[in-house]
Formats: C-alpha cells, sequence, structure tokens
C-alpha cells in the first residue's frame, strides 16, 4: 500500500500550492475591503468559492487515501494523523510527511491571520454603514408612510426681554 503514499504527499503538496494562492488572494481581498471597492469585492467572492470547490475537491481524495492507509498500517481510523503514519515509515518518507505537513500548517496559520484581519475590516464596514443606516433613518423620520413630508408645526421663536 506503500503505492498510496506517493499520492497523498501528491495531494499534500497541491493543496499547499492551492493555499498559497488563497493567501495572496485574501491579501489582495484585504485591500479591496480597505479600498471599499464593492464590485471587486463581489467579484472576490466568486473566486473565493472556485477555490472552496478546489479545497473541498483535494479533502475528498486526502480523506479516500488516508482511508485506504489506515487500512494499509492499521491505524484505526479515528486515530489516523500524518504523524502516526509517518512513525509507520521509512525515515525518509516519515521526514517528506513530516516537512509537508509543517509546511500546510504554516500557510493555514497565514491564512487564517489574514482572514481574521479581514473579518474585523468587514466588522468595521458594518458598524459603519449601521450607523449611517440609523442616521438616515432618524433624519426621514418625518415621512408619512405615504412618503410625503409630515407637516412641520410652527415654532414660535422665544426671545428673551433681557437680551
Amino acid at each position: 500500500m506503500n503505492d498510496r503514499i506517493p499520492d497523498l504527499l501528491g495531494v499534500i503538496r497541491e493543496e499547499i500550492n492551492l493555499y498559497r494562492d488563497l493567501v495572496e488572494h485574501a491579501r489582495r481581498k484585504t485591500a479591496l475591503l480597505v479600498q471599499g471597492r464593492v464590485e471587486a469585492i463581489l467579484e472576490s467572492n466568486k473566486i473565493d468559492e472556485m477555490f472552496s470547490a478546489k479545497l473541498l475537491a483535494f479533502e475528498t481524495e486526502m480523506a479516500d487515501i488516508c482511508f485506504d492507509l489506515s487500512q494499509a498500517f492499521h491505524i484505526p481510523r479515528k486515530e489516523f494523523t500524518l504523524m502516526k503514519l509517518a512513525d509507520s515509515l521509512e525515515q525518509s518518507l516519515a521526514h517528506e510527511i513530516k516537512s509537508q505537513t509543517a509546511l500546510f500548517r504554516n500557510i493555514v496559520n497565514q491564512l487564517k491571520a489574514v482572514n481574521q484581519r479581514n473579518v474585523k475590516l468587514i466588522e468595521r464596514s458594518l458598524r459603519y454603514s449601521e450607523g449611517l443606516l440609523a442616521l438616515f433613518s432618524n433624519a426621514t423620520s418625518s415621512y408619512q408612510p405615504t412618503g410625503l413630508f409630515e407637516p412641520i408645526p410652527n415654532l414660535q421663536p422665544t426671545f428673551s426681554q433681557r437680551a
């Protein structure tokens, strides 16, 4: 079943490359969020969906390979990890799996950091938008349900006799 090890390493490498692309895309999205370019952000969201579909395909393939490897190396499926698999392999393959896993973990952490920054930018934009909506709703409170302005009552100016 060692023939599945190269398949596993290939999927890991492809996922790492995809995550690198995701990190770059997330950084470009940060710039779009800062600039507030709505159309570009919407287009960026479509690209996010494409990345998600690719990741799903890789994860499905990875799950199939890991299932085969867990059976081949007699590692219970619920306990199967790449590190446990590496412990069952010859040193050169174990080293390769461990180094690819460390690289994968690093790139995922980078993506997580950029995404957290983007979430904060989005939350800030939402709070700003909510504030504007509250301002507009208070400014438009003089509208009638028909859309016409309510008549403003005449206010008599009050002047001080002492002035």
